[in-house]
């Protein structure tokens, strides 16, 4: 029989505390939603200030101030959070909350304000979320590491620039084509996505399909975890 793990004492657990790099306290004031079809966990706590966003591999962690002042990704997420659970009996499937749902019945209100901010939130979190796993070995994901630093740089060499006009949209992107155009002048032209065969495409589509049931497997693990509060 497997053995029962013993729990640990309350000097290991000052111990634990103690020597962590990170510890985070949950209290009466923390508030967390979990969406099932999307594999999202945020929790935000207001007394302890600090704002999570969490996949099943990663998580974010945002504190409520910045040598700026108020923290946005903490004001956004406490607000993201907070209209979920206004609407928590509506969004509730068999699977727990519905990302999509909780969408579908915001856009569905008469007032687009709620849609709109959860929308924005939306944007931000696919844009955090799309560029965590590209590091990676092969030329393709290199380049488009390398891709992302130069639109950054780009990015931020235009916004940073002093404006003695007005600039609009038309304009900004604009001068960021023209600047990632300087950026990698002289670049050597290679082939970054090889060509396929059906085959090859089809033996590809099957190891996503792994790749998902996996993904699939550890959100139920964390779910029934969360379930039962470990």
């Amino acid at each position: 029989m497997e053995k029962q793990k013993k729990s640990p004492s309350k000097e290991q657990l000052l111990r634990r505390i103690q020597h962590s790099p990170l510890h985070l306290e949950r209290t009466k004031h923390t508030d967390s939603v979990y969406f099932s079809d999307k594999g999202l966990r945020l929790t935000v706590d207001d007394t302890e200030n600090y704002a999570l966003v969490g996949t099943n591999f990663h998580t974010h962690v945002f504190t409520a101030y910045t040598s700026g002042g108020f923290s946005r990704p903490y004001l956004y997420l406490a607000n993201f959070v907070t209209m979920t659970l206004e609407h928590e009996k509506e969004i509730t499937t068999e699977d727990g909350l519905s990302y999509t749902r909780l969408f579908e019945v915001l856009k569905a209100q008469e007032d687009q304000t709620q849609y709109n901010i959860a929308k924005y939130v939306d944007w931000w979190l696919y844009n955090i979320f799309a560029p965590l796993y590209e590091i990676g070995e092969g030329s393709a994901s290199s380049f488009l590491v390398y891709e992302t630093y130069l639109h950054n740089i780009a990015r931020n060499y235009i916004t940073l620039d002093e404006h003695t006009e007005d600039m609009t949209t038309g304009m900004f992107l604009a001068a960021l084509d023209a600047k990632m155009r300087e950026l990698t002048e002289g670049m050597p032209d290679e082939v970054l996505f090889a060509k396929k065969t059906d085959e090859e495409r089809m033996a590809e589509e099957i190891e996503a399909l792994g790749d998902m049931e996996a993904d699939e497997v550890a959100r139920k693990m964390e779910q029934g975890k969360n379930e039962k509060g470990e």
